[in-house]
This record gives structure tokens, C-alpha cells and sequence, in this order.
């Protein structure tokens, strides 16, 4: 089967895309003279997916964090380390899990057709032992301990255990030590066997790649059998949040605070909502914003203050804060002010603004192959097309924007959580 080419005129970029027999959908970007050469293959697998029903009709309830674990473990091998391959062909590989997603790539000036096959290899090829499960067990138990004591970790976890009664992402992405310990060798191979199908996979290239090589090598590694998709489980998560506040007392030279206003998930263009999202927090939060000049004005907020948006099929909120020497002061006045705004509405000069700032960001992106790989598979396994956010940023008006400043923030739920100094 050829694959398809999609075009991207104001860009000029085209993209291979082909979907795989096996369901597995695979793309390849070329960038001619571009020394670096970049490759993601992803999972929709992330710490969000504990529950789920396999394609037998059995029921899972697995430990939290396992789909971390489990990164981890695929770049073992028997007899040595995934990781010291791609090092003897000059190539860096690296994963990262996340809330829906887990990621391999690795990058390479040399050697690329070597390294492709290595990585497609490995990921599909798990070996568990249970020597090596308790091993990593003990460090993966003492990263979170490191990990958790970070008071930059602490505000925002702490955040997401007040914003969500039931839903997984209250959960850290890694899991508790407690819930590690449960992790057995079965529950490895189940959980891979289940979502390491190529039906729920994404594969991308980028760099200078030839197109039919790639992709003569994905179907020559990537089994052809489709598998049944998987039902994942999730309970039914209260509008409200748990916890108007949170504090800790952490040994911090300055306090810490997050602010997170819980959205509902969209269930129609996801993608224009994160967009417009995008551009309301640059609006209200950017430095060159009236909110931010005042709360920098009055010492409450440095460089530092950042605003965000994240999303998931089921799950979405923005979080907003920074060290400050007095969150209280600061929460107060930033809802004040926040209240303000929504009172007066938005400049359509500050909308344009941050409209072709996004615009500029997006055409800078493809740039960076790194930076490319990491959003088209993001995007892809979500279902999503990157290039269609271009034509999303040009269709964007003013109204769309007040309408989403209305709707995320003059709702009551939000959480805040803030990390004081010890003996404070």
C-alpha cells in the first residue's frame, strides 16, 4: 500500500502518512538537509489507563504507576540494556510516560536505518523477569521518594488531588511506592500485551529520511495482525472540585502557589479549544499582559509565573502560578483581577496579538525535529492532525476567545495550592 501525501502549502512541508493493516499509523516527515534525524513510536497508554476491560470481556484493576514501570522496563533486555545499542550506533533513545501516552524515540546523525529497526524491535519485545522487577521496584520506589519531596512536584500534585475526586489524574503519573511494590511480572506482560497493540500505536519519523525506507521497514518489523480495541474504565468524576485549598509546609526559600480552574473535557474539536485556551492564558497571563504587569508591579509574581492548559479525551483544566512571597495575597488578587477582566472583557488588540505570536510559534516549530516529533505524535495519538492547527489560528476570531474567558473562568471551581516555608 502507497502511502499518502498531505501537503502543507503555507508551511512547505508534505507528509507521508500510511495506516498499517495492523491498524498501526505511521507518518514521515521529510526534511531535507537536516542533520539531526528524530523517531517517536508511541503508545495511547499513559497512567490514566489502571482500569480497563481486555478483548476477552475480563475486567483489570492494575496497580497506579505501571505504565511508567513498565517504560522502564522495556529497555531491558536479556543479558544487557536497549540503551547501550543505540549509544554503539551514535544514537540517543529515550521514553517518557505521561497522563495518556507513553513514548520511545531516539535521535541520530548516523546510522539511522540501524536505529529505526532497534527501536520498533524493542518496544514490541518485552522481558520481564521477576529478579529484574524487584530491582527496579527499589528504584523506582526511592525516584519518588526524591521525586515527591520536590516542593515544585508537591504544589502541583497536591493541586490535582484538589481539583479531582475520582478520576486517575489525581493520581501521580508514577505512582506511589506503595502501589509499585504491588507490580507484578503478569500484570507487565498483560498491560503490554493489551495496549502495546499496533492499532494503538503511532509511529513518526522526521529529518533527512527516505520515505519508502521507513516505511519498508515498519511493515517489515510491525506484526500485521489488528488487535480488538480496549475498553478503559474510569469512574464518574464530580463537576465540583474536591478542595477549594491545600497547603504544605515544605523547606522552601519562597512559597509556592498553583491555581487550577477545572474544565469540562471537550467533546467537539479538541483541538480548537486547547487553541483557544492557548491564546486566553497568553492574553490574561503573558508577560506582557495587565494582569501580570500588575501583579509583577506589586511584587507578587517574578519571571517565573506560568500559566498552562492540559487536556485529556476526559479531563482538562488550566493551572496558573509561581513562587511568590505572600500566595495568599496573591490568589486573592489574582481572582480579583480575574474578576475584573471577565466584568470588562478583552481588547480585540490583545486577541490579535497573541493570535499571530501562536501563529509565529507553530511555523517556528518545524524547525526542530525534536520539536516537531513530540507535537505530531501527541496530536496523532489523539486523533488529531498538527498541521490542521494552522488553518484552526487563522479562522480564530475575538469573540471565540471572550466566549472561552467567560465560560472556563467566571465558573466557581477552582483549587488552589500553595507550599508554605517551614515554621512560617
Amino acid at each position: 500500500m502507497a502511502s499518502e501525501l498531505v501537503e502543507q502549502r503555507r508551511l512547505r512541508e508534505t507528509i507521508h502518512r500510511e495506516v498499517l493493516p495492523s491498524g498501526l499509523r505511521a507518518f514521515v516527515l521529510p526534511k531535507p538537509g537536516f542533520q539531526t534525524r528524530y523517531a517517536t513510536f508511541a503508545t495511547r497508554y499513559g497512567s490514566n489507563d489502571q482500569n480497563f476491560v481486555d478483548a476477552d470481556g475480563r475486567r483489570h484493576d492494575t496497580p497506579a504507576g505501571i505504565a511508567h514501570f513498565l517504560e522502564h522496563k522495556l529497555f531491558e533486555e536479556e543479558g544487557g540494556n536497549v540503551s547501550e545499542r543505540f549509544s554503539a550506533l551514535g544514537a540517543m533513545a529515550n521514553a517518557y510516560t505521561n497522563y495518556t501516552a507513553t513514548t520511545y524515540l531516539f535521535s541520530t546523525a548516523t546510522e539511522f536505518p540501524q536505529a529505526l529497526e532497534l527501536l520498533l524491535r524493542f518496544v514490541q519485545h518485552p522481558y520481564f523477569t521477576p529478579e529484574s522487577v524487584a530491582k527496579e521496584q527499589g528504584i523506582i520506589g526511592q525516584e519518588l521518594r526524591m521525586y515527591l519531596d520536590d516542593p515544585r512536584v508537591a504544589v502541583f500534585q497536591n493541586l490535582m488531588e484538589a481539583l479531582y475526586h475520582e478520576h486517575p489524574v489525581r493520581v501521580e503519573i508514577g505512582g506511589t511506592v506503595e502501589s509499585i511494590e504491588r507490580i507484578t511480572v503478569d500484570d507487565l506482560y498483560l498491560c503490554h500485551r493489551t495496549f502495546y497493540s499496533p492499532s494503538n500505536m503511532v509511529f513518526f519519523a522526521t529529518g533527512d529520511v527516505d520515505p519508502a525506507g521507513v516505511f519498508d521497514a515498519v511493515h517489515r518489523l510491525v506484526p500485521s495482525e489488528r488487535s480488538a480495541p480496549v475498553e478503559r474504565l474510569r469512574p464518574k468524576e464530580p463537576e465540583a472540585v474536591r478542595s477549594e485549598l491545600v497547603r504544605r509546609a515544605m523547606p522552601v526559600g519562597v512559597p509556592l502557589i498553583d491555581i487550577g480552574f477545572k474544565d469540562d473535557p471537550a467533546r467537539e474539536n479538541p483541538l480548537e479549544r486547547e487553541i483557544e485556551m492557548e491564546i486566553l492564558l497568553d492574553c490574561l497571563f503573558g508577560t506582557s499582559s495587565d494582569i501580570y504587569q500588575t501583579l509583577y508591579e506589586e511584587g507578587l509574581v517574578s519571571e517565573h509565573f506560568a500559566a498552562s492548559y492540559f487536556a485529556g479525551d476526559d479531563f482538562a483544566a488550566s493551572v496558573l502560578g509561581g513562587p511568590t512571597p505572600d500566595p495568599d495575597r496573591l490568589l486573592a488578587r489574582l481572582l480579583a483581577l480575574l474578576g475584573e477582566r471577565c466584568r470588562a472583557g478583552l481588547a480585540r488588540e490583545a486577541v490579535e496579538r497573541s493570535r499571530r505570536k501562536s501563529v509565529g510559534e507553530f511555523v517556528a516549530l518545524f524547525n526542530s525535529p525534536e520539536a516537531v516529533a513530540h507535537s505530531f505524535t501527541e496530536y496523532a495519538l489523539r486523533g488529531l492532525d498538527l498541521f490542521d492547527a494552522l488553518d484552526v489560528l487563522d479562522a480564530l476570531r475575538p469573540e471565540d476567545i471572550e466566549r472561552r474567558l467567560q465560560e472556563h473562568f467566571s465558573s466557581p471551581r477552582t483549587s488552589a495550592s500553595i507550599v508554605d516555608r517551614e515554621g512560617s
